[in-house]
């Protein structure tokens, strides 16, 4: 292991496929089962009474309620932070190591950019060889709009074509190390958001700050990410254009905002139509629309936050 310590943290509030793998290819990297801090995200103890009984030698840290993505993952580099770790990393639970020198590779390219709070690896998706886009881009309307234009036709994978160390607007948190000393500076993840759009929040904070974001070509993990639960109408396809509305109005891109908003619902519309014409989800796509636009509305007009905003984003 390169010079520093390390700490791990896997979350999840309810088993997943890969589970074991993940946290037993996790540890063998470690000098320590200790510095493996497994988040149990809400289960009502059950994750905790698991990971106990198979892992007793790693670090389990309970919550009392679901944070998703945001609060657990918050939750272990919290702990961290408190233990005077230099770096934490930061991957999902649906993971598992595919080459063991990855981690190391990560924590000498952040004590050669010095300025770097995030580094992020080359990822695959469900199986070796096929590299997951992990490079993101600020998501400016326009941006948006001829990525969702052109990525019908010709997909771009920057990942897979990043041969060398170099900065990145922001990275997927699937698999990121993180500065505990740009921790300190910049904040944790946004917890309001739940899950989604986060990663470009956090990384445009850390800019804010003069921290950077980079990217590193070397082979990490395998993505085990399910193949379902993105349809368009559900909970995580609102999550996330919920959250791009909100974090454009969050750092005062007003006119960015109502221009996601609209396009936003203008699609969810149209869907909903090839679905009633289909005879196929038509409640699901109108509950989708309903919640979209009553919250999208909310959000441009600046009302305080409660529940209608947060958890359990919208009953969808």
């Amino acid at each position: 292991m390169a010079a520093g310590r390390v700490a791990i943290v896997i979350a999840t509030h309810r088993y997943c496929f890969p589970l074991e793998r993940c946290i037993e290819s996790h540890c063998r990297m470690l000098e320590s089962p200790a510095d493996l801090i497994f988040v149990d995200n809400g289960s009502g103890n059950e994750m905790t009474t698991w990971a106990r009984d198979h892992f007793p030698d790693i670090t389990v840290v309970t919550r009392d309620v679901n944070g998703f993505f945001c609060g657990g993952y918050n939750s272990g580099m919290q702990y961290a932070i408190d233990h005077d770790y230099e770096h934490v990393l930061i991957v999902n639970a649906d993971t598992e190591v595919h080459d063991e020198h990855y981690l190391s590779a990560l924590v000498e390219a952040a004590d050669q950019k010095v300025d770097a709070a995030f580094i992020g690896p080359k990822v695959f998706l469900r199986e070796a060889g096929n590299v997951q886009n992990t490079i993101l881009r600020f998501p400016w309307f326009r941006r948006h709009l001829a990525h969702w234009l052109t990525s019908r036709v010709h997909p771009v994978n920057r990942s897979e074509e990043a041969k060398q160390i170099a900065p990145v607007d922001f990275l997927n948190g699937v698999c990121v190390l993180c500065r505990v000393s740009a921790l300190r500076e910049v904040g944790l993840l946004d917890e309001d958001m739940g899950g989604y759009v986060e990663d470009t929040d956090w990384s445009w904070r850390a800019g804010r700050h003069g921290w950077k974001s980079y990217y590193l070509p070397v082979s990490s993990i395998i993505h085990h990410q399910a193949t379902d639960e993105y349809e368009h109408h559900s909970v995580k396809s609102f999550m996330l254009r919920r959250n791009h509305v909100y974090w454009h109005m969050k750092v005062g891109h007003r006119w960015q905002a109502w221009l996601f908003a609209g396009f936003s619902l203008l699609l969810a519309e149209a869907r909903m139509l090839k679905a009633r014409l289909a005879r196929r989800n038509v409640s699901e796509h109108q509950r989708y629309v309903r919640r979209f636009r009553s919250v999208a509305r909310r959000i441009l007009a600046k009302e305080p936050m409660g529940d209608w905003f947060g958890p359990p984003f919208g009953n969808l």
